[in-house]
């Protein structure tokens, strides 16, 4: 199995496989509604809603580094929307979902040799742009299930 083949397995395996945390995002999103998404612990702090948005940014800003631009994504990060009906929330899910596909993708068709050449944020490899979406992809998804649990255990 080539790197690149090896990466795109970390990658399926986060979103919807057997993922080695023991949960992966569907899995983790699976039984969220729009209320769950909308809760937050303190007031300044993200809801499951700005995560799954903020996820998205970052996949998107993956992709367009993977081009070879330095450019962000033309979206608001940690994005919260004032119409917060299942409706709207099942387009974010669709959305992530969409990305994901799409990251995938653009993983899949990269060209290997470029994996220990700079990206276009100085100082970092396609390799470790990548190594990194998948660590801050797990860290968010830890986030996301401590949320959903203190707010399913939460009294309104």
């Amino acid at each position: 199995m080539t790197e690149l083949q090896k990466i795109v397995q970390l990658f399926t395996e986060l979103q919807n496989g057997e993922c080695w945390i023991g949960v992966n995002m569907q899995q983790a999103l699976a039984d969220v509604n729009a209320d769950t998404a909308a809760y937050k612990r303190i007031e300044s702090g993200n809801n499951i809603w700005q995560l799954v948005n903020h996820l998205i940014y970052w996949r998107k800003t993956v992709m367009i580094r993977l081009t070879g631009k330095n450019e962000r994504p033309e979206m608001v990060d940690f994005y919260f929307p004032d119409d917060r009906t299942e409706i709207v929330w099942n387009e974010t899910l669709t959305e992530f979902e969409k990305v994901s596909a799409a990251l995938l993708n653009t993983i899949k068709g990269f060209d290997e040799t470029k994996l220990d050449k700079t990206s276009p944020k100085a100082g970092q490899t396609n390799f470790q742009l990548l190594m990194g979406c998948l660590q801050h992809d797990a860290y968010h998804m830890g986030q996301i299930l401590l949320l959903k649990k203190e707010e399913v255990n939460t009294v309104r």
